[in-house]
């Protein structure tokens, strides 16, 4: 059944777009916001069946294996919910992705499939699924730590930094391309001005979902929960850094694309080289391994 609505839903969104040169531009508008609404109503039609898939014996010990954690009976199912959630959203975020580019192939008569798009669209999922992760229940009597936690007890200090500071670079390079403008060079507008937006939209939402992560409630439980707890926090951490800077890179290298084109640079080498490493270096952030445990310094006994 979900596989079915799923075909229906993105053929009626892909129709629709297909359709989109004919139409005047009120109709136009209400053709994609139609579209948006059918792909957010079949993403919470789904939600249940996204979240429960079967995880792996692999994928857990390579979770366990990065934090150093030991999976035991009791916080076995709260890393394999998460494990699935994650991977399902992603799954599902890379899927819409890659419906609206074969949508996008058809109206403008070209195949476009390239990296950016089913990147943006798979981290797009992953930022749902951080939010869509199941908390810790709390027992009859609520109660919960209440020993301040760091970003850089959970993953290294470059790396909790990192998005902010990609971030800075796209505003730097803004910047530079409103300079270059002032001086009459030819530089287009707003495809400027989306590559900017775009890098500080991403930069904004990353760093919230990234400080809900963080801040996200810890009830008393078993030394091993918390344990587990603690792995996913800096698994969930690592990976938003790691996509987020990935996509504001992209940003800043789509800036200086049109930067360097009108300065008349030949700069296409290292803007390509660029498209390379980025992912490259995120996907290396990503896997970080980043041991956790109890005894002695922890994320959650962190001093600030």
């Amino acid at each position: 059944m979900p596989v079915v609505v799923t075909v229906l839903a993105m053929a009626l969104v892909t129709g629709l777009l297909v359709r989109v040169r004919a139409f005047s531009a009120p109709a136009l508008g209400f053709v994609t916001v139609t579209a948006g609404l059918i792909v957010g109503l079949l993403l919470w039609v789904l939600r249940d069946f996204i979240e429960v898939a079967a995880v792996s014996r692999d994928r857990v010990d390579r979770f366990a294996r990065r934090h150093a954690l030991e999976v035991t009976t009791t916080n076995g199912g709260q890393v394999i919910r998460y494990l699935a959630t994650t991977r399902r959203w992603r799954s599902a975020g890379l899927a819409v992705s890659l419906v609206l580019a074969i949508a996008y192939g058809m109206l403008y008569k070209v195949l476009r499939l390239d990296f950016l798009t089913f990147f943006a669209g798979w981290f797009v999922g992953a930022l749902i699924a951080e939010v869509r992760v199941a908390h810790l229940a709390y027992g009859i009597r609520r109660a919960a730590s209440l020993v301040p936690r760091t970003g850089t007890a959970y993953l290294p200090e470059g790396y909790w930094r990192l998005v902010p500071r990609c971030g800075i670079l796209s505003v730097a390079v803004t910047l530079a391309c409103v300079a270059v403008a002032l001086r009459g060079r030819p530089l287009p507008v707003w495809p400027t001005v989306g590559w900017a937006a775009a890098g500080v939209v991403i930069t904004v939402t990353v760093r919230l979902i990234q400080r809900r992560v963080l801040r996200r409630p810890q009830p008393v439980a078993p030394p091993d929960v918390l344990a587990a707890d603690d792995a996913i926090r800096s698994r969930s951490l690592h990976v938003l850094s790691a996509g987020g800077a990935t996509l504001v890179l992209y940003c800043v290298l789509g800036q200086i694309t049109l930067l360097v084109a009108a300065l008349g640079e030949p700069a296409t080498m290292p803007i390509a080289l660029g498209y390379f490493i980025a992912p490259l270096y995120g996907w290396y952030v990503a896997t970080r391994p980043w041991p956790l445990g109890r005894a002695g310094f922890t994320p959650a006994g962190a001093a600030t």
